[in-house]
C-alpha cells in the first residue's frame, strides 16, 4: 500500500483587510517566496474580534480578491462567513478547525506578524492553534522583536489608509490600484 501524499500546505494571512494594502501583498509574496507553501489565502475576518466597526464583509472580500489577483498563488478564503452563527466566529482556533474539516487534503501555516506576536499567548486556545497550524512569523517595520533574521516588511496599516481616505488624501502608494478604484466606486471610508 502506497503512503498518502503529503498534504499541500496553505499559508493563511488573516486580518480585517479594512482595506487591504500593499503590506498585505508583500506579506503574501514573501510567504510564497520563502515558505514551502503551495498557496497563500487572504482570510478576511467576518467580524472584528474586539467589535471595531468594519466595512461590509462582502466589500472586504472583493477588495482582497482584487488585490490577490496580482500575485500568482494568492487567493481569498471567505470561510469565516460560514461560521457567522457560531459563538466562536472570529476566533482563530475555530476558523482553523473549520478549515481543517473542510479541507482534509491540506495542512495550514498561520502567518503572524511581529507586531502581534507578543499578544499570541493571550489568544483564545493558542495551544490548540499551534496544533492545528504551523506558525510562521512575518517581520514588520517597527516591530523587530521576534523577527530573527527575517526581513522587516514596510509599516503600512489599514488604520492609516482609512484616516487618509477620510481626509480626502491620496493612498495610491499604499493600496493596490484596483482596490483604490473599488473604494472610490463604493464610497468606502469617507468622512461622515
Amino acid at each position: 500500500m502506497r503512503p498518502a501524499p503529503p498534504a499541500r500546505e496553505v499559508a493563511l494571512l488573516g486580518g480585517s483587510f479594512n482595506p487591504p494594502h500593499v503590506g498585505h501583498l508583500m506579506a503574501a509574496w514573501y510567504l510564497l517566496a520563502t515558505e514551502p507553501v503551495a498557496e497563500v489565502w487572504l482570510l478576511p475576518s467576518f467580524r472584528h474580534p474586539f467589535g471595531k466597526p468594519l466595512a461590509p464583509f462582502e466589500d472586504r472580500v472583493r477588495m482582497c480578491e482584487l488585490a490577490a489577483a496580482s500575485i500568482r498563488g494568492a487567493h481569498v478564503c471567505a470561510a469565516e462567513a460560514e461560521l457567522a452563527g457560531d459563538p466562536l466566529c472570529g476566533r482563530t482556533v475555530r476558523t482553523l478547525e473549520h478549515l481543517r474539516a473542510k479541507h482534509p487534503d491540506r495542512s495550514f501555516a498561520l502567518a503572524v506578524g511581529t507586531d502581534i506576536l507578543p499578544e499570541t499567548p493571550q489568544w483564545y486556545r493558542w495551544d490548540r492553534i499551534r496544533e492545528l497550524a504551523r506558525v510562521v512569523v512575518v517581520g514588520r517595520q517597527g516591530h523587530a522583536e521576534g523577527a530573527e533574521g527575517r526581513p522587516l516588511l514596510p509599516e503600512v496599516s489599514s488604520t492609516e489608509v482609512r484616516a487618509r481616505l477620510a481626509r480626502g488624501e491620496e493612498v495610491s502608494r499604499l493600496v493596490p490600484r484596483k482596490v483604490v478604484a473599488y473604494i472610490a466606486e463604493r464610497g468606502l471610508y469617507r468622512a461622515g
